[in-house]
């Protein structure tokens, strides 16, 4: 009988916790123009799961930096700042990686970002009991 309790009380554990896993939408690049030495990365992250989680670090061949951005207007002048702590993906929440708003900046660029080229992204999250998990994913670019 406690067997049977046991595996009730997981299945109907497993059925009231949120979602599976981050889901990442749309992950997109702006062209950039001959001689630009940076670009960014874009897309939506939704979190479906009742943990918070931390986009904490991003890597691709695409790039020779990646750092965590926000753009912000500050004093009348748009300004980008470094997101030294991550940008946070709370539980049941989607966030957007948007121009003139939060992105994954390429600073000292590889690649082309080319119309239509497909450029492969790691990003490393951290959830709230402190584990990580890699994520990986193909952004198109895109003039948008």
């Amino acid at each position: 009988m406690k067997r049977y309790l046991l595996l009730t009380i997981a299945i109907v554990a497993a059925a009231c916790s949120g979602g599976d896993a981050l889901s990442l939408e749309d992950p997109w690049a702006r062209p950039s123009p001959t001689g630009a030495t940076t670009a960014a990365f874009f897309m939506t992250i939704d979190n479906p799961t009742d943990t918070d989680e931390t986009l904490v670090s991003a890597a691709t061949d695409a790039c020779r930096v990646t750092e965590l951005h926000l753009s912000a207007m500050v004093d009348g002048v748009m300004s980008m700042q470094r997101q030294e702590n991550g940008i946070p993906v709370p539980a049941s929440e989607t966030v957007t990686l948007a121009p003139g708003g939060l992105h994954i900046m390429c600073i000292d660029r590889i690649a082309d970002f080319a119309e239509g080229e497909e450029l492969d992204i790691t990003l490393e999250f951290v959830d709230a009991n402190g584990d990580s998990h890699t994520e990986e994913l193909t952004a198109v670019v895109e003039d948008r």
